[in-house]
């Protein structure tokens, strides 16, 4: 084969572009330079540089760049490229290398352009050269492959088999079709076609039908949305029940602090029984009214402690001063109990066991000061959990007793509204009255009162 004219260029028909692919960034520049001043006469006027920290990113597509002579382009470009490293790292995740997937993709792009000149370097670079091309729903495919794993993408062969599928199928009625089992072509592709046009009405008749399940869920939230914003205005809108400041939710701050103070005090009560008042009757009162008294002492002295320190100070600072205090006290309080019990016998058997069952696996330790404070180590918080699992108990027996206790002082309505009945139906002889164990509100009522009865009838 003759060759005219050697030394002008390639021959018709060759990719020169692809030996640039797997040359240095500087190396092809440079060779672009050397082409552009010997066609030419000179260098460029403008020859834009790879910005900094995209270098290797844009190293394939970097005599492509090179053609950017506008600033505004340049970044808007820079902004497009950045964008598409977001974008890769979003769908495989921080721990994938993005600016390597980015560079395959423009390598990939660069060679299928061949040798087809880029007329215009800002609509390829974004057009072209840079999106992401994938058949599949799947984030993580491009051209057919994933760019994490570089193994093909599984979403887009199910759609090349379903494809194949398909024109088996209308081969398959093609041949049924005809007669001798021989298929024209042009009876296989009017089969093909209407295959394809049934699959794509049925496709379309998903998407229809999956349109108006999303609106109607998007209606269903929209409402919801609505309703819970409503009841939630409502409620901001309620007044304290305490005091009656409006918009307060129900409660305002202040009265929820001095509620909760409340139920501080309470809880450290429970907690100080548990602890120190199981032993009788005497002792559990003597420990109520002492832990009473220290607890209200020492929020009375954080008060006075805020109050002296002088100026206006908001009632809402007080009642915060005095939930704080009370936090602090039952905080130590509870610390206190757990402390007791964690020199028990219960919390002293577990600490031994596991020191002993630590120590016999001292042989997986450096030596053996380090299993023994490993092994104390695990031992303290062994002995501390038996004992706050030992304040637990304790403390849900005496709510437990609390409970049975209240239950029983409460008075038995139904009891006392039978018998008022029955005392209006068949009333007692004069000698015999009726006893009622508690009073109630229902005591100062005449037997004739219609109020009873309603009452009863409820």
């Amino acid at each position: 084969m003759t060759v005219f004219d050697g030394g002008a260029g390639p021959l018709r028909g060759e990719k020169p572009d692809l030996l640039l692919t797997g040359v240095e960034s500087g190396t092809a520049a440079a060779s672009t330079l050397q082409a552009w001043r010997a066609s030419s006469g000179g260098p460029p006027p403008v020859w834009a540089q790879v910005p900094k920290g995209l270098e290797r990113v844009l190293e394939p597509v970097a005599m492509v760049w090179g053609r950017l002579d506008r600033l505004t382009t340049r970044r808007y470009v820079t902004k497009v490229v950045r964008a598409r490293l977001g974008e890769i790292s979003g769908a495989c995740g921080p721990q994938v290398d993005a600016e390597r997937i980015l560079r395959e993709r423009l390598k990939r792009r660069f060679a299928e352009q061949g040798s087809m000149p880029v007329t215009d370097p800002v609509g390829w670079l974004v057009g072209r050269a840079l999106p992401r091309r994938a058949l599949c729903p799947d984030g993580r495919c491009d051209d057919g492959r994933r760019m994490d794993t570089r193994a093909d993408c599984a979403a887009c062969q199910l759609l090349v088999l379903d494809g194949r599928a398909l024109r088996s199928r209308a081969f398959a009625k093609a041949a049924t079709a005809l007669a001798g089992g021989r298929v024209d072509r042009p009876v296989f592709e009017a089969e093909l076609n209407a295959c394809w046009q049934s699959e794509a009405s049925a496709a379309a008749v998903r998407r229809e039908q999956a349109v108006r399940e999303r609106h109607a869920r998007e209606r269903v939230w929209m409402e919801q949305r609505a309703r819970y914003a409503a009841q939630e205005a409502a409620r901001l809108a309620l007044a304290c029940t305490v005091c009656g400041k409006p918009e307060t939710a129900g409660l305002c701050g202040r009265c929820r602090d001095e509620r909760r103070v409340e139920e501080l005090v309470a809880e450290a009560v429970d907690v100080a029984v548990a602890a120190w008042g199981m032993g009788g009757e005497a002792d559990r009162l003597d420990v109520v009214r002492r832990t009473e008294r220290d607890m209200r002492g020492a929020v009375d002295q954080a008060v006075r402690d805020l109050l002296a320190v002088g100026g206006d100070v908001f009632a809402e600072a007080v009642a915060l001063a005095a939930r704080l205090a009370s936090e602090l006290h039952l905080g130590a309080l509870q610390r206190r109990a757990v402390n007791l019990f964690a020199y028990q016998s219960a919390a002293q058997a577990e600490y031994k066991q596991v020191f002993a069952t630590e120590m016999r696996r001292s042989h997986l330790h450096d030596s053996l000061d380090d299993a023994r404070e490993a092994a104390e180590e695990a031992a303290q918080a062994a002995r501390f959990n038996a004992a706050h699992a030992v304040l637990n108990d304790r403390l849900r027996t005496v709510r437990a007793a609390r409970a049975s206790a209240e239950a029983d002082t409460e008075p038995d309505w139904y009891a006392y509204s039978a018998a008022r009945v029955r005392s209006l139906i068949r009333p007692p002889a004069p000698e015999h009255a009726v006893c009622v164990r508690r009073t109630s509100p229902l005591a100062g009522r005449t037997p004739g009162d219609g109020r009873t009865l309603a009452v009863v009838g409820a």
